[in-house]
């Protein structure tokens, strides 16, 4: 059984890089291939990864997978600045042989292995499933040190209740079990194939996380959601760079992809153009 994991981010200074490292390297512990996906970071700055890698663990799991501006715009509908964050994740979900693929942020401390291999070791692959995150203050983390996120977890795992949440965007929502950033998105390789991962045409705030859930129950899938595999979310500010929430997106309206929302809109293309990007392992 091999199980993959997928993280996306710009470097454009929002992500903290001792999160990022403690996050790349608890996944690097967990998972046997960590696809790391950098997406339209500014030409001037690279991969935030490359900025880091002196202090990542390096096993030979590391899928680093760059997409600059110039090839960001050409693989989209839109402005690449404001298209839906879940798109670059489609690259890997075609192109990995994992049995199991997990895509989540790069605010994480994942699982531990035995943990998660435990969990699917029961799971059904028919079943699209979101692991619920449990929130931890990133000051905790930082007092504890970021080098020593093994021991803090195994402090965590015997202290932090479970976190149990419906979020419901929308009255007639019946698809968003769970609607947070850093939660596990997970599912067998057959049952991404199926429903070709995320939609092209959302952009920004358009909730990715309760779209992928709908797609899944379209597609004849189960739905469930997880809350005894312990995850931790790493806080940090809104989703802006100046800590405020997005606005209302212009392009179009984010209710609509929980409402009315009724089939793939997804060719074989997978919303990224059938293009595969060279990566490099590390």
């Amino acid at each position: 059984m091999k199980t993959a994991v997928i993280l996306f981010s710009r470097n454009d200074g929002y992500k903290e890089d001792d999160r990022v490292v403690t996050c790349i390297n608890s996944m690097v512990e967990t998972f046997d291939e960590v696809w790391y996906i950098d997406w339209n970071s500014p030409e001037d700055k690279g991969s935030l990864l490359w900025k880091l890698e002196d202090r990542i663990t390096k096993q030979g799991k590391i899928k680093h997978i760059v997409i600059p501006p110039n090839i960001a715009s050409q693989l989209t509908l839109a402005d690449a600045s404001v298209v839906n964050g879940q798109i670059p994740p489609n690259l890997v979900f075609r192109r990995t042989d994992a049995d199991w693929i997990v895509n989540t942020t790069i605010d994480i401390i994942a699982p531990k292995r035995e943990i998660f291999e435990a969990f699917l070791a029961k799971a059904d692959k028919n079943t699209f499933y979101t692991l619920s995150r449990r929130d931890i203050e990133i000051e905790d983390v930082a007092k504890f040190g970021f080098d020593k996120w093994q021991e803090y977890r195994d402090i965590l795992d015997q202290t932090t209740k479970e976190r149990k949440l419906y979020a419901q965007v929308t009255p007639n929502d019946r698809y968003s079990i769970i609607n947070c950033c850093g939660d596990f998105q997970l599912a067998s390789k057959h049952v991404w194939n199926t429903i070709k991962g995320y939609e092209e045409n959302m952009y920004y705030a358009c909730y990715p996380d309760t779209n992928i859930q709908k797609k899944a129950v379209l597609n004849g899938f189960n739905l469930e959601a997880i809350y005894d595999v312990p995850l931790y979310h790493m806080s940090h500010l809104g989703m802006g760079n100046d800590g405020s929430s997005p606005s209302k997106q212009k392009y179009n309206d984010p209710w609509k992809w929980v409402e009315y929302f009724t089939k793939s809109e997804n060719t074989e293309n997978w919303g990224l153009n059938g293009v595969e990007i060279e990566y490099e392992t590390i």
